[in-house]
């Protein structure tokens, strides 16, 4: 996924916009906040000058991560990040300064850094009490706003698909870290490739599902994945680790003990029992 930006580069301004948000499991959560950061640039540009860049940017799960969004708009000479999570997590809020305070580090040889600043949680800000109760307003005055009944419709509500109770026949699991400080070393990126060595590679296809998960809490060892049903942990892991260690600890009952973090430093599998012949 390509990073999405948005405002022109010819503007008179030098202000950039970082929209920061938690990212989300389903696919339309990029979609949803790069059409906020599309609002929000017209907003201000028919208020006074346009902001020179507006960005979406993800604490986990999605990208880009806060590291790279700071890349993009790393020419602008102020950067106001403005975390719209909600609710706001003040050790979570913490960290990103201390992240925030990395990246600038890295650039110390650099012939510019912005000025950064931090915004105040969404829910402290004065006026979403005043936006809430429009959005109450408007949903019980609207002529065209439905109810939810009107909504679901003909859907069949009344119970779930049967297929949700099949358990999958799946030997071996592998947890990707998409928590807030994987993501800013590169997880969320690194997922399509563990996804794509797990459906491209000869005996890893019907035999692995990949997961996301949260924070596994070792975050030094970030990018973490801990294979099941060993629970043996691997990081920090890159696009080249991948298939090797998947390849080696599934296919061949082996460790890459480089990259092992935690867990058995052998791995005792139980011998399938041969097939009695069939009769004849």
């Amino acid at each position: 996924m390509t990073s999405p930006t948005h405002g022109s580069t010819t503007s008179d301004s030098t202000t950039a916009i970082i929209l920061l948000s938690r990212g989300a499991a389903y696919a339309n959560a990029a979609n949803e906040l790069t059409m906020l950061a599309d609002r929000l640039r017209m907003t201000l540009a028919a208020r006074g000058p346009s902001p020179w860049l507006v960005q979406a940017a993800f604490v986990d799960r999605s990208q880009p991560a806060l590291p790279e969004a700071l890349d993009s708009c790393a020419k602008a000479q102020t950067v106001i990040i403005l975390p719209v999570m909600v609710p706001d997590e003040p050790s979570l809020r913490r960290w990103l300064h201390k992240l925030i305070m990395r990246w600038r580090a890295a650039r110390r040889d650099s012939d510019h850094c912005p000025r950064l600043i931090f915004a105040e949680p969404l829910l402290q800000t004065p006026q979403l009490a005043d936006a809430l109760a429009q959005t109450v307003n408007t949903a019980l005055t609207q002529p065209d706003v439905r109810d939810i009944v009107e909504v679901v419709g003909d859907d069949a509500w009344e119970r779930d698909p049967a297929g949700w109770s099949v358990v999958p026949s799946i030997q071996h699991h592998a947890l990707w870290c998409v928590g807030p400080r994987c993501a800013a070393k590169g997880s969320v990126k690194l997922w399509p490739q563990l996804a794509k060595t797990i459906r491209e590679t000869p005996g890893l296809k019907n035999c692995v599902m990949p997961l996301q998960t949260s924070c596994q809490f070792p975050c030094n060892h970030g990018p973490l994945m801990i294979v099941y049903p060993e629970g043996v942990w691997y990081g920090p892991l890159d696009e080249a680790d991948i298939e090797r260690v998947l390849t080696r600890h599934v296919l061949h009952g082996q460790i890459d003990e480089r990259l092992r973090v935690q867990g058995p430093l052998t791995l005792k599998r139980e011998q399938t029992p041969p097939r009695k012949p069939m009769p004849t």
